[in-house]
This record gives C-alpha cells, structure tokens and sequence, in this order.
C-alpha cells in the first residue's frame, strides 16, 4: 500500500504545473509579485517553406512563458523577451542581471514583461550553446507570433502595444517578428509588435528572408557589437538595409569594440563551445518560401539520406527535429564550422537608459 501511494504521489508531482516549469523561470517568478506562469500551445518548423505550406500544423508541440504585470487592471503594454542560446537560465543568472533590471524598470512603468522559454517544454534541453542543432530556430520564429496571437485574448494587455527583446537566437526572433510573410502565415493580419529589439543576432546562417517584407507598424532597432567574431555584424547591416529599402521602420547601432553578449555583466571571455557558422555556405529564405539553392546543394552533398530536394522537405513535413538532426552532418564533415568566439564586456548599463526610453516612447505614448 505505502508503494502504491507513493507512485501516486510521484505521479502527481509529476503532473503538477510547478514541477513542469524550468526551475530557473519558477526562480524568476518569484522575483516579481503579479506574475504566472502559463504554457502555450505551438509548433515545431524546420523552415519557412514549412510554415507556408502548412505542414507546422502536423507537428504541435509547445513553449513555456512568465508573464509579469504591474499594479492595477489594466490593458498594460508589454515586452517579450526571447532568450538566446543560454536558455531559460539567462533569465535569472546573476551574469545576466539586465532582465530582472529591467522587468522591475518596466513594471514601475506601467508595462508588463513576458519571458519565453522556448526550450524546456518543447524539448527539454537547457541550452543549445553547444550544439545548435538540438532545438529548430524557425521554431522560435513561430513562438513569437503564436505568444503575440495568445495575448490579444488577454484583457491585461494592450495588444497595440507589444514589443519584443533579445539577443543571439533571441535577436534573430526579434528580426523575423516584422516579417509580414510570417505573421501572414500564422495569425491575424491585424496583429503586429509595436517595437522590437534585436540584439546581436546571426543574420545570415538561420534561413532570413534575402528579400524582407516588413511590417510598417513594428518599429525596430537594432544593436550589434562592431567586434562581434560569432555572429557577425556586416550581414545585420546588410538586412537592416534591405528592410529599411523595403517600407521598414529599422534603426541599426554598431557599437565599435562590443562583443558579443555585451549586455552580460561580465568580462570578455572565451565562448569555449560556441558553433561559429559564418564560413559556411549561407541559409537565406527566398521569395518562393524555399531555402537557398546553394544551402540546399549543401545539404543535399553531405546528407545520404537525402538524394533529392523532395527527399528533403518530405523529411521536415514528417519529423522536423530529425531533420535538424541531420542537418549537422554538412557542418561536421565539411570542416566549415569552426570556434573561437568571444562574448561579454558588461556594456549594459550604457544603453540601459536609452533602451527604457525606447520601450516608453514606442509602448507608452
């Protein structure tokens, strides 16, 4: 009886919304008073063409968030933020204090924070730092406009005026989140972000649009690190051009001397297994939705299981992740893939007041 019992209460735990969340977001939580933790349902996608087509919808899964209100009913402006390679943790890690500086700033404000975790619940990885071919980043893509479709049901929140954050993947989300094609795709056409904030992102290996539609109503900046050896900041330029040339409300800052993950309150250090990709054949999405003719010979030269394009895209309508899986061997066996990047250099608080007042002339007036 005493074992039955305790199976049940295993199971129970097991079941319970506490024990499901990331530990490092129920630490977070409890940093902030107004505050839940909610799961939303998504999708895995490997690229664009998946989400066109949409085969994402035979591949449901889900992502965790933290949404933090201030006092009061509302409708509150919010930001979401989207973490990078790091994970969850980044959000609470005393290496990363800006996210809890600033979700405390904004909540005084009068606007709310909403943190995703686009890793634990969908595939029970912490970080991908190491190898990023463990979680899809056209899985992310997705996240950040199914959150954006969640909170428009949401009274608390003034659905006008969302913005989002990130650095690293998280910048990348940032980008594609005024991507016209992508919203089109998935939501509302009468959703948008009103402002997002790209930090550091990799524009250039993670299959962007080579031909940008934006959304006219998101209005973005970006800021890269002018000495940025992972994800480079020429590429980041060229885009925000592109956008610009394309209708984009963009501003793009390059910080001459910044590495990457410049907003962490710590020294510049070797990012010891940090993937660097930029010597590798480019992902770019073009205007028919498919993925660039030169990345897919790539793949296609170094996958045996792949001998033909349609043996391709029939592998990412059926198991996305197992194509990501695959995906690595072109890196691995080609030798472009290579280390040696350097991150940090506690420059957060140069730009911390600068980027309060961007979230409030964009989010609050």
């Amino acid at each position: 009886m005493k074992k039955i019992l305790g199976i049940l209460i295993l199971g129970l735990l097991i079941a319970s919304p506490a024990f499901a969340f990331n530990k490092f977001m129920i630490k977070q939580q409890k940093r902030f008073k107004n505050s839940e933790l909610v799961k939303i349902p998504s999708y895995r996608a490997f690229d664009f063409y998946s989400i066109q087509e949409g085969w994402y919808k035979e591949s449901p899964s889900e992502f965790d968030a933290l949404i933090i209100y201030p006092k009061g009913e509302g409708p509150f402006p919010l930001v979401m933020v989207s973490h990078s390679s790091w994970g969850p943790e980044e959000f609470y890690s005393k290496w990363m204090t800006w996210h809890k500086r600033q979700a405390k700033k904004l909540q005084k404000m009068g606007i709310a924070t909403m943190f995703i975790d686009h890793f634990t619940a969908r595939d029970q990885i912490g970080s991908t730092a190491g190898n990023q071919f463990t979680v899809n980043i056209w899985s992310q893509f997705l996240d950040s406009f199914i959150a954006l479709e969640y909170l428009s049901k949401n009274p608390k929140i003034n659905i006008k005026k969302v913005g989002i954050q990130g650095g690293s993947r998280g910048g990348m989300v940032s980008i594609l989140a005024s991507e016209k094609r992508l919203r089109d795709a998935l939501i509302s056409k009468d959703l948008y972000f009103a402002a997002a904030q790209p930090l550091y992102p990799d524009c250039e290996d993670v299959g962007m649009f080579r031909n940008p539609q934006p959304i006219k109503e998101t209005k973005t900046w970006m800021i890269l690190g002018g000495s940025d050896n992972y994800t480079r900041p020429e590429p980041c330029v060229d885009l925000g051009n592109k956008i610009k040339a394309n209708g984009g409300d963009i501003i793009v800052n390059i910080k001459k001397g910044w590495r990457h993950d410049f907003i962490g309150n710590y020294e510049v250090e070797d990012m010891k297994y940090a993937q660097i990709f930029w010597k590798c054949p480019k992902w770019y999405t073009e205007d028919d939705g498919k993925m660039s003719k030169s990345y897919m010979d790539f793949l296609l030269e170094y996958v045996d299981r792949w001998e033909t394009e349609e043996d391709f895209y029939k592998m990412s309508r059926e198991d996305p992740l197992r194509t990501l899986k695959f995906s690595f061997d072109p890196y691995n066996f080609s030798g472009c893939m290579f280390q040696g990047a350097k991150g940090g250099g506690d420059k957060g608080n140069q730009i911390f007041k600068t980027n309060i007042k961007f979230w409030k002339e964009n989010l609050l007036n």
